[in-house]
C-alpha cells in the first residue's frame, strides 16, 4: 500500500534490482532509512505541503539542504514463532540473526526461552544515511525478511566534530534574505525508531519497489518550542554573514542547540509498505 499522507521520506533509493533476494516475489523487505516531514508552507497561492522542510515557533521555515545521519549496531526483534533458520534465505549477508535462548527438549535443567521473547536480526554497522544516500554495505543492499517489526533499536555512531553523528544544513529566509542553518551533534546515545502516530505506509519513493521498510527522522517537532526570529529580533540568536548556529544562543534561546538535538534523537518513525 503507498503512503496515506503526503509524507515522503528523502535521500532514499529509486531502484530495486529485481533479482536482489529472490526478485520481485521475495518475501523480503528492502532496507533503508531517511527523514521527512508533513510540513505546510504558503506557496504562491496556498499552503503546499514541503517533505524536506520544518518550522520554528514562529513560522519560520528550514527546507534541508542536506541531512547526513550515522547509526552502529541496528536490531531489530523476530516475531517470537519465527526462528533464523526460516530467514537466512532472505537476508542480505551483512546481517546476522540470533535465536532466541530455547531450552533442550525433555531436560528438567535448562529453562525454556522467556515468555515473548524473541529472535534478533543484527547489522553492526556504522552506517551513514541521508541526502541521496541510500542504506548499503559494502556497496550492496540491505534485506531483511518481510515480518511485522515493532521497532529498530540502534545507537548514533559518534563519529568525529569533522565527521559527527548527525549533521544538517538547512535554508530559511529572514527579513527577506536567505540565511543557513548550520547543525551538528556526536553521540553514542540510544536511538529507537518505532510508530509515531497514524503509520503513512510506504513514502513515495517505494512506489517501484516490491517492499520495503526502514526508518525515517520525523522533521515536524524539531524547533516547535524555538522562537528563532524573536531570538535573532533581540540578539539573542546572532548570524555570521548568512550562517545560524544556535549553538551560540543566550538568554531565551540559551538552550535551543539542546532542544534541537533532543528532539531529533526522539523523532526515530518507522515506514513498512508494499507496492500495490
Amino acid at each position: 500500500m503507498t503512503s496515506a499522507s503526503w509524507r515522503r521520506t528523502f535521500g532514499l533509493t529509486a531502484t530495486l534490482a529485481l533479482s536482489a533476494c529472490g526478485g520481485s516475489d521475495s518475501n523480503a523487505y528492502l532496507l533503508d532509512f531517511g527523514y521527512g516531514s508533513d510540513t505546510l508552507v504558503l506557496g504562491t497561492s496556498s499552503f503546499e505541503q514541503a517533505p524536506d522542510a520544518f518550522g520554528s515557533a514562529d513560522r519560520i521555515y528550514f527546507k534541508v539542504d542536506s541531512l547526513t545521519y550515522r547509526l552502529a549496531d541496528l536490531r531489530m526483534d523476530l516475531p517470537p514463532t519465527m526462528r533464523c533458520e526460516d530467514a537466512k534465505e532472505l537476508l542480505s549477508p551483512a546481517m546476522s540473526c540470533e535465536d532466541a535462548v530455547a531450552s533442550i527438549p525433555d531436560s528438567p535443567y535448562l529453562p525454556g526461552p522467556e515468555e515473548g521473547s524473541h529472535g534478533v536480526l543484527h547489522l553492526p554497522g556504522p552506517v551513514e544515511v541521508g541526502s541521496a544516500r541510500p542504506l548499503t554495505v559494502g556497496g550492496e543492499q540491505v534485506f531483511v525478511p518481510r515480518v511485522s517489526y515493532d521497532a529498530i533499536d540502534t545507537r548514533w555512531a559518534p563519529g568525529t566534530p569533522e565527521h559527527p553523528s548527525f549533521q544538517l544544513r538547512a535554508r530559511f529566509i529572514y527579513k527577506g534574505r536567505p540565511h543557513m542553518l548550520e547543525f551538528a551533534f556526536q553521540s553514542d546515545e540510544p536511538m529507537r525508531f518505532e510508530i509515531r502516530g497514524i503509520p503513512t505506509g510506504l513514502p513515495r519513493e517505494f512506489a517501484d519497489h516490491p517492499a520495503a521498510f526502514g526508518g525515517t527522522l520525523d522533521m515536524d517537532d524539531w524547533l516547535k518550542g524555538t522562537d528563532i526570529g524573536g531570538c535573532l529580533a533581540t540578539g539573542d540568536l546572532t548570524l555570521d554573514g548568512n550562517v545560524l548556529r544556535l549553538e551560540t544562543g543566550r538568554g531565551a534561546c540559551a538552550d535551543a542547540a539542546t532542544y534541537l538535538r533532543l528532539n531529533i534523537q526522539q523523532s526515530g518513525n518507522l515506514f513498512v509498505g508494499l507496492r500495490r
